[in-house]
């Protein structure tokens, strides 16, 4: 007798969480945590790091950065846009088809870092009646901007809304959003790219 009644209780229990998971699928919840996995394991990022080290050197993958959707701004949270240690300023331009069309190929700034980023420091809040707009382009613009190794810091992408005139950095903590409706910084990195490229390389200055 007992050994038929732990036989129902064993195959009762199996119901239930064969019903609950069933249940829980059916609402769009996510699974349960496997109490195997290893509590120090940090969850995945939602942005994930653009960058591909190697050996000596850092290489971003214009290819991984999120697609952002343009045409409505997020609120700013306001301070510092771009950190202090600025080590590489990358300008990618990602093809939003799949297979995706040729696009230029990235744009890697190693001096005058110290300019433009104060340059992107002194760009305002968007006013709050900023107009955007609602253009399908074939192409996401980004600054990817990498980090000298002291500040332990992760890439930082810096999204360029074409439709609202505005750049956007989403992190764990805040969104912060400048507007460039008054002073477009694109033009200034390529001329800074440029007179970088006709210059002999004596290293990165800052």
């Amino acid at each position: 007798m007992r050994t038929k009644l732990a036989i129902i209780l064993v195959a009762a229990v199996a119901v239930i969480g064969v019903a609950a998971v069933a249940a829980r699928q059916a609402v769009g919840l996510p699974p349960p945590i496997d109490p195997s996995a290893s509590p120090s394991m940090e969850p995945p990022s939602a942005y994930p790091s653009p960058v591909v080290s190697g050996p000596g050197s850092q290489a971003v993958d214009c290819s991984t950065i999120p697609r952002y959707d343009t045409g409505i701004l997020p609120a700013d949270s306001g301070g510092e846009f771009v950190p202090y240690g600025a080590n590489t300023v990358t300008r990618c331009d990602t093809a939003f088809e799949t297979p995706s069309p040729t696009t230029a190929p990235p744009e890697v700034l190693t001096r005058d870092l110290e300019s433009f980023t104060q340059l992107l420091n002194s760009l305002p809040a968007p006013e709050t009646n900023q107009a955007c707009l609602r253009i399908a382009f074939p192409t996401q613009l980004s600054f990817v901007i990498t980090f000298e190794p002291r500040t332990q810091r992760r890439p930082l992408v810096i999204v360029v809304d074409r439709n609202c005139a505005a750049l956007v950095v989403s992190d764990y903590t805040a969104t912060r959003v400048r507007s460039y409706a008054t002073l477009d910084p694109m033009p200034i990195f390529e001329q800074l790219y440029q007179a970088q490229s006709a210059s002999p390389s004596i290293g990165t200055t800052r």
